[in-house]
């Protein structure tokens, strides 16, 4: 009898030290790469401009993204961890570390997949390549491609003052920067169907020139007919949600505003 309790209690340490040891292993692992994210898409679409987050922060999060900036002062583009400002003008510059955001995403290219994309594709196809690449669409994603843009269609708004109009007022106002053969680095970062309301469901594309001079939000594009290219994917499986300190209570948050933002990301 005291021989079976002996081997029964070397059992039960056993088991223990394993599961010990399993814990550790898990608590000593990196954790999957996140989206993490400024701000809430539906208070942009009603006018919530007010900088909420310097964007020396933002660096620290992620180093790719996009988002804009305070009083919506241009579009912003984060590469290879440097914010990059690109104001109505198109002409990019570098903000200066205490400029504030009100809405934008950051992401680690921690271990990428790779997706070669054929000469040619437009905008659709290379999303849809993406799509498929990455086999789950309720995950978020980030793609970074470096290319050359045989036709680029990029835009900016000009930055606002109080009493802030609806961001789809604004769109009507914007800037477009048309691009033919030119290099450069698109940034991509796609929301599943449920992130609708607090996140931009589907792609949303910011794009940097190779010298980094010009850019923008970009509305369509084609790859150069060339060569070939490839595309960093990067899928996100967790989602980091960052709200303003001053909430977001003065904006009416529960109305669908689903067409306000097709028509802004599509420049309507």
């Amino acid at each position: 009898m005291r021989h079976v309790f002996r081997l029964l209690l070397a059992l039960l340490l056993a088991l223990s030290v394993s599961a010990a040891l399993a814990e550790g292993g898990r608590a000593g692992r990196a954790p999957e790469p996140a989206l993490t994210q400024v701000g809430v898409i539906d208070a942009l679409l009603a006018g919530g401009y007010e900088g909420a987050m310097p964007v020396g922060q933002l660096k620290r999060l992620g180093d790719i993204g996009l988002g804009t900036f305070d009083a919506l002062d241009g579009e912003l583009v984060l590469l290879d961890g440097v914010v990059y400002q690109v104001p109505a003008s198109g002409q990019v510059a570098r903000p200066a570390d205490s400029l504030t955001t009100p809405f934008a995403q950051a992401a680690r290219m921690a271990s990428p997949l790779a997706v070669a994309l054929a000469p040619g594709l437009d905008l659709k196809a290379v999303e849809a390549a993406l799509d498929a690449r990455l086999g789950d669409a309720n995950v978020f994603a980030a793609a970074r491609i470096d290319a050359r843009f045989a036709a680029l269609i990029a835009r900016s708004v000009p930055r606002q003052a109080p009493p802030y109009r609806p961001l789809a007022e604004v769109a009507k106002e914007q800037s477009l920067f048309p691009f033919t053969e030119a290099e450069g680095t698109l940034i991509g970062l796609r929301g599943p169907a449920f992130a609708k309301g607090f996140g931009v469901p589907g792609w949303h594309w910011h794009f940097l020139t190779r010298d980094r001079q010009r850019g923008g939000h970009v509305l369509s594009f084609t790859l150069s007919a060339g060569g070939a290219a490839s595309a960093r994917l990067q899928p996100l499986r967790r989602l980091e949600l960052i709200l303003p300190q001053q909430g977001l209570s003065a904006f009416d948050l529960a109305r669908d505003r689903s067409r306000e933002l097709h028509a802004v990301e599509a420049g309507q």
